[in-house]
């Protein structure tokens, strides 16, 4: 069985198109209504600051309804797009290595819910173990942490030294700059929504917590403030700091959807810069992402042929298995039935009951190994498939 793909991306989408289908609350009560309302077999969702992907085995995808100008994709289209978004030839950041990492914790919320099952799982880590083989094939760089490195050099160049820099959420983008502002010399506190997370991030750092509701109320004492939560709504707004009087602050909210009002961006000390920016592509970054898109081509088309025959093998065998079960059900109804006979065939000899008990015998064997002779040889990696 093979998954049918429903996706919100950048560039194809607008950031705000793919925010509002970004669920951050009540994921595992919505996967049990997207199940329900598909059918699906196994069902997988995956949301991260540049996507929204539904990957659906068996049902009617398209009772989802995510809304218009929803991406679709199957088939061979469907496995090119997962393993050119695993080996991370879709990202802003070319070889991204986050997107990995991404896919397993959907997986795994998938399966903790009862929404998927053994062919999610295969098929997402077949996507990654081949996506790494490509990544080092077309030596793409490390880019574990795109937006983050991004803005690490925009702190570092738009900020003197020693300037204080407050960290808003726990995320992987800002741990990572938990981890590297206080190397570069910058003064680092941390603050989130649940204060607990941010003691379990800035403890062993060494860094200090801050109150979440006094910087929404006043930033005083930051030069710059870093948010990437999962808030569904603004943490910061213009209401709340219209009236305030201050040094410039600059904003970098990587979140989806976004930390701060863009009406902030009115206030003159207020420098906001949010995750369209990051994401945007340069001259040079579109140029490596065609010439690498070039490169991978032959590459991922027979990948994708692979991993494609991999999963019809995975089907076949599981409809056989089905298909022994009810042979294996019929000839034991039918020995039963036999037994049941014992008035009818009580005049005959040993011999004859023996022959009797051999053709039932010989009957099993000979269905169960003619079932078993339409099972296909399974294709080596790197064998040629023909799809």
């Amino acid at each position: 069985m093979e998954p049918v793909l429903l996706s919100f991306h950048a560039p194809v989408h607008d950031l705000d198109v793919v925010a509002q289908h970004v669920l951050r609350e009540g994921v595992p009560g919505q996967l049990r209504e997207w199940h329900r309302q598909t059918g699906a077999r196994e069902l997988v969702y995956l949301a991260t600051c540049q996507r929204v992907l539904w990957m659906v085995w068996g049902g009617d995808p398209e009772a989802l309804n995510p809304g218009p100008g929803v991406r679709r994709y199957e088939g061979e289209a469907a496995w090119i797009h997962l393993l050119a978004m695993a080996a991370g030839l879709e990202s802003a950041n070319m070889g991204d290595r986050e997107i990995p990492g991404q896919m397993k914790d959907a997986l795994q919320q998938a399966r903790q819910v009862g929404v998927a099952g053994e062919e999610a799982q295969t098929a997402i880590e077949d996507l990654i173990r081949e996506g790494q083989r490509l990544r080092a094939r077309l030596g793409l760089a490390d880019g574990s942490v795109s937006v983050a490195t991004a803005a690490l050099r925009h702190l570092s160049g738009g900020l003197p030294a020693g300037a204080s820099v407050a960290l808003v959420g726990v995320g992987p983008m800002t741990a990572y700059l938990a981890e590297r502002l206080p190397e570069r010399g910058f003064k680092v506190s941390l603050a989130n929504r649940t204060r607990s997370h941010a003691h379990h991030l800035a403890d062993p750092l060494g860094l200090p917590v801050v109150d979440l509701a006094e910087l929404q109320r006043d930033p005083a004492g930051f030069d710059a403030l870093v948010s990437a939560t999962g808030a569904p709504e603004p943490l910061f707004t213009l209401e709340a700091w219209q009236a305030l009087r201050r040094p410039t602050l600059r904003i970098l909210d990587l979140a989806l959807p976004p930390d701060s009002e863009p009406g902030l961006e009115q206030l003159p000390w207020v420098h906001r810069v949010d995750l369209t920016a990051f994401l945007a592509e340069t001259a040079t970054v579109r140029s490596q992402r065609t010439e690498a898109a070039l490169k991978a081509e032959p590459y991922i088309v027979g990948t994708a042929g692979r991993l494609r025959h991999r999963a019809e093998m995975r089907a076949r065998k599981r409809h056989l298995a089905t298909a022994q079960e009810r042979l294996d059900a019929a000839w034991g109804a039918l020995e039963s039935e036999v037994k049941g006979l014992e008035g009818h065939v009580a005049h005959l000899d040993d011999s004859q009951r023996e022959a009797l008990q051999s053709i039932l015998s010989r009957g099993r064997t000979l269905a169960f190994r003619a079932l078993a002779q339409t099972e296909p040889r399974p294709a080596a990696d790197g064998e040629a498939v023909n799809s």
